[in-house]
């Protein structure tokens, strides 16, 4: 007779997506509570306009943790490489890459407006991390473009 449980199925994700996934949940959390800052403040003072601009953080924050959620998952049904070449710019490089992209650049675009929010100068750190996330958006391009012709 079977086991218990023997028809049971054990699923184990990579690293990598082990990895993207719990940032994931850390961003989406993180971005609910930029949001809730820039509605109720909760004793940090906002300048002129920052709940602007800490609305604005959190937004791009929630949707490019969703895309880092969608990126994740496709790396875990791509293929695995199968020669050096594929191991360097294989797909599952492109889409570790464009993860590691959306991580910096989230915490560079979204960091810089909330510093911006609560009136602190830093200059710079929000266009380089939308530059970032631009980055991130062509590299997850380029991933399915290599897997469209490595069939």
């Amino acid at each position: 007779t079977p086991t218990a449980g023997a028809n049971e199925r054990h699923f184990s994700m990579s690293r990598a997506a082990a990895i993207f996934i719990f940032l994931v949940g850390l961003n989406g959390f993180m971005a609910v509570v930029a949001g809730a800052w820039a509605a109720h403040g909760f004793g940090v003072p906002l300048i002129a306009g920052g709940d602007v601009l800490a609305e604005s953080g959190s937004r791009f924050q929630m949707s490019h943790a969703l895309a880092l959620l969608g990126m994740a998952i496709a790396h875990e049904i791509a293929p695995s490489p199968y020669s050096f070449f594929s191991r360097i710019l294989g797909t599952k490089a492109l889409l570790r890459l464009a993860g590691i992209a959306f991580v910096v650049g989230i915490a560079g675009f979204s960091g810089g407006l909330y510093a911006s929010a609560a009136g602190s100068a830093v200059s710079g750190l929000a266009p380089l991390g939308g530059t970032v996330l631009m980055v991130g958006w062509l590299l997850l391009s380029l991933a399915g473009l290599v897997s469209l012709f490595a069939r």
